[in-house]
Protein backbone atom coordinates (compact mmCIF):
# COMPACT_ATOMS: atom_id res chain seq x y z
CA UNK A 1 0.00 0.00 0.00
CA UNK A 2 0.89 3.32 -0.26
CA UNK A 3 1.22 5.38 3.08
CA UNK A 4 0.50 8.88 3.84
CA UNK A 5 1.86 10.29 6.71
CA UNK A 6 1.76 14.29 7.84
CA UNK A 7 1.94 16.37 11.67
CA UNK A 8 1.77 19.68 12.21
CA UNK A 9 2.43 20.91 16.44
CA UNK A 10 -1.86 20.45 16.91
CA UNK A 11 -2.16 17.15 14.71
CA UNK A 12 -0.65 14.67 12.56
CA UNK A 13 -2.75 12.50 9.75
CA UNK A 14 -1.81 9.26 8.70
CA UNK A 15 -3.53 6.91 6.22
CA UNK A 16 -3.19 4.64 3.11
CA UNK A 17 -3.74 4.21 -0.59
CA UNK A 18 -5.14 0.19 -1.73
CA UNK A 19 -4.01 -0.93 -4.03
CA UNK A 20 -0.25 -0.42 -3.77
CA UNK A 21 -0.09 0.19 -7.79
CA UNK A 22 -3.54 2.25 -8.70
CA UNK A 23 -4.75 1.07 -12.07
CA UNK A 24 -7.10 2.77 -14.55
CA UNK A 25 -10.87 1.25 -13.60
CA UNK A 26 -9.91 0.33 -10.43
CA UNK A 27 -11.67 1.32 -7.29
CA UNK A 28 -8.68 2.98 -4.68
CA UNK A 29 -9.57 3.00 -1.34
CA UNK A 30 -8.12 5.78 0.76
CA UNK A 31 -7.87 5.27 4.50
CA UNK A 32 -6.98 7.79 6.85
CA UNK A 33 -6.47 8.38 11.04
CA UNK A 34 -6.51 12.33 12.08
CA UNK A 35 -5.12 12.57 15.50
CA UNK A 36 -4.85 15.12 18.00
CA UNK A 37 -1.24 16.16 20.33
CA UNK A 38 -3.21 18.20 22.48
CA UNK A 39 -6.77 18.34 23.39
CA UNK A 40 -9.48 16.31 22.75
CA UNK A 41 -9.26 14.00 19.67
CA UNK A 42 -10.67 15.35 16.27
CA UNK A 43 -14.27 13.87 15.18
CA UNK A 44 -15.11 15.94 12.43
CA UNK A 45 -15.25 15.17 8.62
CA UNK A 46 -13.01 15.04 6.43
CA UNK A 47 -13.05 16.03 2.54
CA UNK A 48 -11.47 14.20 0.06
CA UNK A 49 -10.72 14.82 -3.68
CA UNK A 50 -8.77 12.59 -6.33
CA UNK A 51 -8.51 14.67 -9.50
CA UNK A 52 -5.78 14.30 -12.06
CA UNK A 53 -2.44 16.65 -11.64
CA UNK A 54 -3.12 20.21 -13.44
CA UNK A 55 -7.28 19.67 -13.10
CA UNK A 56 -8.87 22.26 -11.24
CA UNK A 57 -12.16 19.47 -10.30
CA UNK A 58 -12.35 16.09 -9.72
CA UNK A 59 -14.17 13.16 -7.17
CA UNK A 60 -14.73 14.74 -4.17
CA UNK A 61 -16.11 13.31 -1.17
CA UNK A 62 -17.21 14.66 2.19
CA UNK A 63 -16.72 11.53 4.67
CA UNK A 64 -17.71 11.33 8.59
CA UNK A 65 -16.23 8.86 10.76
CA UNK A 66 -18.52 6.20 11.32
CA UNK A 67 -19.30 5.46 15.00
CA UNK A 68 -16.73 3.38 16.89
CA UNK A 69 -14.80 3.30 14.38
CA UNK A 70 -10.91 5.20 14.11
CA UNK A 71 -10.28 5.97 10.55
CA UNK A 72 -12.02 7.83 7.75
CA UNK A 73 -12.63 5.38 4.34
CA UNK A 74 -13.06 6.53 0.99
CA UNK A 75 -13.51 5.13 -2.22
CA UNK A 76 -12.71 6.46 -5.75
CA UNK A 77 -12.01 5.08 -9.21
CA UNK A 78 -9.71 6.76 -11.71
CA UNK A 79 -10.81 6.86 -15.26
CA UNK A 80 -7.55 7.02 -17.04
CA UNK A 81 -3.57 6.74 -16.44
CA UNK A 82 -1.46 9.71 -15.33
CA UNK A 83 -0.07 11.33 -12.56
CA UNK A 84 -3.22 11.77 -10.21
CA UNK A 85 -3.41 14.18 -7.27
CA UNK A 86 -5.16 13.62 -3.65
CA UNK A 87 -5.98 16.58 -1.77
CA UNK A 88 -7.00 16.09 1.92
CA UNK A 89 -8.89 18.89 3.76
CA UNK A 90 -10.13 19.12 7.49
CA UNK A 91 -10.91 22.20 9.95
CA UNK A 92 -8.96 22.17 13.52
CA UNK A 93 -8.21 25.61 14.75
CA UNK A 94 -7.85 26.50 11.55
CA UNK A 95 -8.30 25.00 7.89
CA UNK A 96 -5.83 22.27 6.69
CA UNK A 97 -4.94 21.28 3.69
CA UNK A 98 -2.91 18.44 2.57
CA UNK A 99 -1.52 16.62 -1.31
CA UNK A 100 -0.35 13.36 -2.20
CA UNK A 101 0.68 12.88 -5.53
CA UNK A 102 0.58 8.90 -6.73
CA UNK A 103 0.42 7.65 -10.71
CA UNK A 104 -2.46 5.41 -12.10
CA UNK A 105 -1.17 2.80 -14.69
CA UNK A 106 -3.43 0.96 -17.31
CA UNK A 107 -4.45 -2.20 -16.26
CA UNK A 108 -2.08 -5.44 -16.83
CA UNK A 109 -2.98 -8.44 -19.46
CA UNK A 110 -5.52 -10.30 -18.01
CA UNK A 111 -3.20 -13.97 -16.61
CA UNK A 112 -6.60 -15.54 -18.51
CA UNK A 113 -5.04 -14.53 -21.87
CA UNK A 114 -1.76 -15.21 -21.74
CA UNK A 115 -2.42 -18.86 -20.29
CA UNK A 116 -4.76 -18.66 -24.18
CA UNK A 117 -1.59 -18.03 -25.65
CA UNK A 118 0.55 -20.32 -24.07
CA UNK A 119 -2.07 -23.32 -24.75
CA UNK A 120 -2.57 -22.44 -28.06
CA UNK A 121 1.18 -22.62 -28.75
CA UNK A 122 1.68 -25.97 -26.90
CA UNK A 123 -1.05 -27.35 -28.68
CA UNK A 124 0.31 -26.25 -31.95
CA UNK A 125 3.82 -27.80 -31.14
CA UNK A 126 1.92 -31.09 -30.07
CA UNK A 127 -0.37 -30.97 -33.51
CA UNK A 128 3.04 -30.59 -35.70
CA UNK A 129 4.87 -32.65 -33.75
CA UNK A 130 2.20 -35.44 -34.37
CA UNK A 131 1.83 -34.44 -37.81
CA UNK A 132 5.60 -35.31 -38.76
CA UNK A 133 5.75 -38.77 -36.94
CA UNK A 134 2.22 -39.57 -39.42
CA UNK A 135 2.88 -37.77 -42.22
CA UNK A 136 3.89 -39.95 -44.99
CA UNK A 137 6.38 -38.73 -47.75
CA UNK A 138 4.71 -38.02 -50.69
CA UNK A 139 7.80 -36.92 -52.74
CA UNK A 140 9.09 -38.83 -55.91
CA UNK A 141 12.82 -38.45 -54.35
CA UNK A 142 14.14 -41.73 -52.64
CA UNK A 143 15.21 -41.28 -48.80
CA UNK A 144 18.85 -39.97 -48.03
CA UNK A 145 19.53 -43.44 -46.64
CA UNK A 146 17.98 -45.46 -48.33
CA UNK A 147 19.48 -43.85 -52.02
CA UNK A 148 22.98 -44.32 -50.18
CA UNK A 149 22.77 -47.78 -49.72
CA UNK A 150 21.35 -48.51 -53.25
CA UNK A 151 24.20 -47.06 -54.43
CA UNK A 152 26.98 -49.38 -52.65
CA UNK A 153 27.78 -52.30 -54.85
CA UNK A 154 26.90 -55.54 -53.40
CA UNK A 155 29.33 -57.10 -51.33
CA UNK A 156 31.21 -60.00 -52.16
CA UNK A 157 29.48 -63.29 -50.94
CA UNK A 158 31.28 -65.12 -48.18
CA UNK A 159 32.92 -68.58 -49.04
CA UNK A 160 31.11 -71.91 -47.98
CA UNK A 161 32.41 -75.03 -46.50
CA UNK A 162 32.76 -76.82 -49.59
CA UNK A 163 34.72 -74.41 -51.24
CA UNK A 164 32.64 -72.40 -53.50
CA UNK A 165 30.82 -69.72 -53.21
CA UNK A 166 27.09 -69.66 -52.43
CA UNK A 167 26.26 -67.68 -55.65
CA UNK A 168 27.97 -70.12 -57.89
CA UNK A 169 26.79 -73.10 -56.18
CA UNK A 170 23.21 -71.34 -56.85
CA UNK A 171 24.41 -70.96 -60.65
CA UNK A 172 25.29 -74.55 -61.47
CA UNK A 173 21.74 -75.46 -59.92
CA UNK A 174 19.88 -73.04 -61.70
CA UNK A 175 20.55 -74.16 -65.35
CA UNK A 176 19.84 -78.28 -64.41
CA UNK A 177 16.33 -77.17 -63.03
CA UNK A 178 15.24 -75.44 -66.21
CA UNK A 179 12.96 -77.96 -67.80
CA UNK A 180 13.09 -75.93 -71.03
CA UNK A 181 16.63 -76.28 -71.35
CA UNK A 182 17.89 -79.82 -73.56
CA UNK A 183 20.37 -81.52 -70.78
CA UNK A 184 23.33 -82.49 -71.97
CA UNK A 185 24.71 -84.93 -70.88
Amino acid sequence: MLELSWSDTEERLQGSILPDTPREGVPVQVTLHVGSFDGEAFDGPVTLTLREAGAPHGQTVTVKREKGAVNWRAEFTPQTTGLYQLDVGFRTTHHKSLHADFEVTSPPVPRFFLWAIVGLAATAAVGFGIRSIVRKDLSNEPHPILAELAAQPPAPPAPTAEGSSPASATAEAAPAADPEKPSTL
